[in-house]
């Protein structure tokens, strides 16, 4: 944390961040900073992957640092993507089920509806992987529009933390 201070200081960098950090390690960090904050943990985060809401996200909400969230597709397991074929196995199909009638609702894609629940979140944004520029341009149609309460509900409640 000293050498990220020393880089910050020379104008190498303009802010610290830190990736998969735990809350005793952010806590552990933000100790040995001594004119930084710390303004970034990038952690898994997703609609299947939510462990992080019940001590990351909060710690990092009440500490000003953003969270960067990646993989917040499920490297494709939650739409059809690349590992889309293991849905069943891994247990996700009815919630795949709410999640293609939310998408329905509100006339967007799984991916986009999927993306959008993460980024809709204070202080959480999302770094989906794209290797086309058509689906660049799909993930920037996750922006723009929110869910309801009720469909947020739905989603949460079928891809418990």
């Amino acid at each position: 944390m000293q050498a990220m201070e020393q880089l910050v200081s020379e104008g190498m960098v303009d802010y610290i961040g830190v990736s998969n950090f735990s809350v005793k390690d952010m806590r552990e960090a933000q100790g040995a900073l001594r004119h930084n904050p710390i303004v970034s943990n990038q952690i898994l985060y997703n609609l299947r992957r939510r462990s992080a809401e019940r001590d990351v996200i909060p710690y990092c909400r009440q500490h000003n640092i953003t969270v960067i969230a990646y993989s917040p597709l499920a490297e494709g397991s939650l739409v059809g993507g690349q590992r889309g074929g293991l849905r069943q196995a891994l247990g996700i199909g009815r919630a795949r089920s709410v999640l293609d009638e939310v998408a329905g609702e509100v006339g967007k894609t799984a991916a986009q509806v999927a993306l959008n629940w993460v980024a809709d979140q204070p202080d959480v944004v999302a770094i989906p992987k794209s290797n086309s520029v058509e689906r660049t341009l799909a993930n920037c149609a996750a922006s723009g529009w929110r869910l309801t309460a009720e469909q947020r509900q739905a989603l949460e409640h079928a891809f418990p933390v």
